[in-house]
């Protein structure tokens, strides 16, 4: 009988310098969709002369935030225990050995890298809503 055991991290150090990680790497990929945003905006400027920032900033964060909540998704999907089953099944079945088997620290870790685009997905959202206020 396996018992799973779920240790919490109780230390505030550690907690916050994990929170910290994960702003710093959410204002980085902001930056970077930022920056995309505005190569795709100065291209289209050119194609299109009467384009409106407004609304095409908020029309690309509002698709980008649904990207992001797709990818983050897919991700805590991946290293959930039923999608480690469907790929034993699918593994299984054409004759290839594999040790992959479901564990804590693969959910953990997989809902780690997910909660990353899941809070870039939400600062895209916001910033969506704001400039379509504006």
């Amino acid at each position: 009988m396996n018992i799973i055991r779920l240790e919490i991290d109780n230390n505030p150090k550690n907690m916050s310098a994990s929170f910290r990680r994960t702003l710093i790497w959410a204002a980085k990929a902001n930056l970077a969709v930022w920056a995309a945003n505005a190569v795709i905006y100065i291209v289209l400027y050119f194609l299109h002369h009467g384009l409106s920032i407004f609304s095409f900033f908020s029309l690309i964060a509002l698709f980008e935030a649904g990207v992001f909540l797709l990818v983050g998704g897919a991700l805590a999907f991946l290293g959930s225990a039923s999608s480690q089953k469907i790929k034993g099944q699918i593994l299984k079945s054409s004759d290839s050995k594999s040790d992959d088997s479901w564990s804590i620290e693969k959910l953990k870790s997989s809902e780690k890298s997910a909660n990353k685009y899941l809070l870039l997905a939400a600062v895209l959202f916001v910033e969506c809503l704001i400039v379509s206020i504006l």
